[in-house]
């Protein structure tokens, strides 16, 4: 048998491991295509990725960049709102106006004073040539205008009154207007002839107004809002002035008509004080005061018929729960029980064990009844209860309140002096009243009984 012979066992081993190799190397292989396919989708992803961020950052720059062209155009745009705005506030476009019809009036005037002055000759002369010596007359004629316009500014510059110059540029303006006037008449006819005295006119007295209008618009630093609000804010105050105005008119008429002596103490007041120094309310409450020394709107007679009021409210007030009936129930208990023990008291039963009057021992003894006793029973204002008596029942009377009883009851029949008639003139309650009444008059209640 040869060297190599192999037994079949060893060569189904080498053959299984030829074949596992093969499936190892075939798996590596599979792995290693399949990490490049995965690195190569990794790739191409962060690759979609970063394209993606940066159209993001592309559109995000583009957006920032139409957003300051927008903001460039409405700076640009405001630029030049605020640029007109300027131009208008300052009338740039009407000194241009007048700045180019100045130069065509001197255009059109100049030539026409030229060949009026240069084709003058002597009277009787032949062969007239052209009036060089006239030559400069025309400059001078339409610069004298311009004397005034200039010495206009100078004057305002300085503070100085500017109307002097105003009638000298008229004056001056008004010698060019008429030569050019009278020649342009006789030339080619009435309108050329004041198309060209406006021309040596105009000039002047638009410069004039230019100036003017400068003047004022520089001591008049606000904006157009503002002037429009000023001028509507003193609108509104003029018309607030007016119906005030008229207010006070009406007052002043019916003040007149109900209060004279006051009215007429008021326009003293008014008169005697500069203008503005005291206001109409102070000066109506000053002749108010003068006159009356009471607080605006009230008078003698009106405290005293408050005062008045005020009493008649007291009375009827303290006597609120007093009826017709009760004053009879009062007056018959003041009767029946009287503190005095009459005639006319109940009679008690004498206790057991007392004594006994009369003969027969059967006659009952009458004893008052005693007052502090809880079951006792009283006249008006001593009758026991539970509270404590009316203050107007047990306070003392005043001297000066019966001294003006006594003279009401000295000036009144006799039949009209009553509790009622007393309140009245005290104001006070009907209580009290009775209590001064019968110490006037004490005959009086035995009178009503």
């Amino acid at each position: 048998m040869s060297a190599d012979y192999r037994s079949w066992e060893e060569r189904e081993a080498t053959a299984e491991k030829t074949r596992a190799e093969a499936a190892r190397i075939a798996a590596e292989a599979e792995a290693a295509r399949t990490s490049s396919a995965q690195a190569a989708e990794a790739g191409a992803a962060k690759t979609a990725t970063d394209l993606l961020a940066e159209q993001v950052k592309q559109a995000g720059l583009k957006k920032k960049l139409d957003a300051v062209t927008e903001s460039a155009k409405d700076e640009k745009a405001e630029l030049k709102a605020r640029r007109r705005e300027a131009s208008a506030d300052n009338g740039t476009a009407f000194k241009y106006i007048v700045n180019v019809a100045v130069v065509l009036g001197l255009l059109a005037a100049l030539p026409a004073q030229l060949s009026y002055f240069l084709t003058l000759h002597k009277e009787g002369e032949k062969n007239p040539g052209t009036a060089w010596l006239l030559g400069p007359i025309p400059f001078f004629l339409e610069l004298l205008a311009w004397v005034g316009v200039l010495g206009t500014r100078w004057a305002h510059r300085k503070g100085l009154p500017r109307w002097p110059f105003w009638i000298l540029t008229a004056a001056l303006a008004s010698v060019a207007g008429y030569i050019n006037l009278a020649h342009g008449m006789d030339e080619y006819g009435i309108v050329a002839g004041v198309a060209l005295a406006a021309t040596s006119v105009i000039g002047p007295v638009l410069a004039e107004v230019r100036d003017f209008l400068e003047g004022r618009a520089a001591a008049d630093t606000r904006s157009l809002e503002q002037r429009a609000a000023a001028k509507a804010a003193a609108k509104k105050r003029a018309r607030e002035q007016r119906a005030l105005e008229k207010v006070h008119a009406t007052e002043d008429k019916r003040r007149k008509k109900l209060f004279p002596r006051e009215f007429a103490e008021y326009e003293r007041i008014t008169v005697a004080h500069p203008t503005g120094a005291i206001s109409r309310e102070a000066a109506w409450q000053q002749a108010w005061d003068n006159e009356h020394l009471l607080p605006l709107a009230t008078t003698a007679d009106t405290l005293a018929g408050r005062e008045e009021a005020r009493a008649a409210i007291n009375a009827v007030l303290s006597n609120a729960d007093r009826t017709p009936e009760s004053e009879a129930v009062d007056r018959l208990l003041a009767e029946i029980f009287r503190p005095d023990g009459g005639d006319s008291g109940p009679s008690q039963k004498p206790a057991e064990g007392g004594p006994k009057g009369g003969a027969g021992g059967g006659s009952r003894a009458r004893r008052p009844a005693d007052p502090k006793k809880p079951g006792a029973l009283g006249g008006i204002g001593n009758r026991p209860s539970g509270r404590a008596p009316r203050t107007d029942a047990v306070e003392p009377l005043r001297s000066e309140d019966i001294e003006a009883a006594k003279k009401l009851r000295d000036a009144v029949p006799a039949d009209q002096f009553s509790t009622p008639a007393v309140a009245k003139l005290l104001g006070r309650s009907k209580v009290y009243a009775r209590r001064v009444r019968d110490a006037v008059q004490p005959d009086a209640t035995q009178e009503q009984k």
